[in-house]
């Protein structure tokens, strides 16, 4: 399967999650909703990890450890911040806002990974964002 594919089960995966999750918050706390749901995802990792035959020694101390340390930092962060979001206020309003990663990606990707900018990527990031600000109205 193609990376284009994986993103589209990303896409539903993420789009049903979230309203799995607000249904489990009528009687779950968002901490303890937190805790489950990424012990499981740790779990699946690691499964995966073992499965393809991968090794925990390629992290060492070099750039890229400290770039996947970043990438841990945003994730915890954004993770926290997303299940309180989602279990204090509506999800057509938070799923939408959270869906925003994705141009913000796309702006980094452009200004720090040299990739390229082109006049229908900018007009897609432009059209996005103003969806996702109808959307979350």
């Amino acid at each position: 399967m193609g990376y284009v594919a994986w993103a589209m089960v990303a896409m539903v995966g993420y789009g049903a999650f979230a309203i799995f999750l607000k249904l489990s918050f009528r009687t779950i706390p968002a901490e303890v909703a937190l805790v489950v749901t990424n012990a499981c995802l740790t779990a699946v990792g690691f499964s995966l990890v073992l499965i393809k035959g991968y090794s925990f020694e390629v992290i060492g101390l070099n750039r890229q450890t400290s770039f996947i340390g970043l990438a841990c930092l945003m994730l915890c962060v954004s993770c926290v911040a997303y299940y309180i979001a989602l279990s204090r206020g509506p999800v057509s309003v938070v799923a939408p806002i959270f869906a925003l990663n994705f141009a913000i990606a796309g702006i980094l990707g452009l200004l720090f990974l040299g990739e390229s900018v082109t006049v229908t990527r900018c007009l897609g990031l432009i059209l996005a964002v103003g969806a996702i600000v109808l959307l979350a109205r």
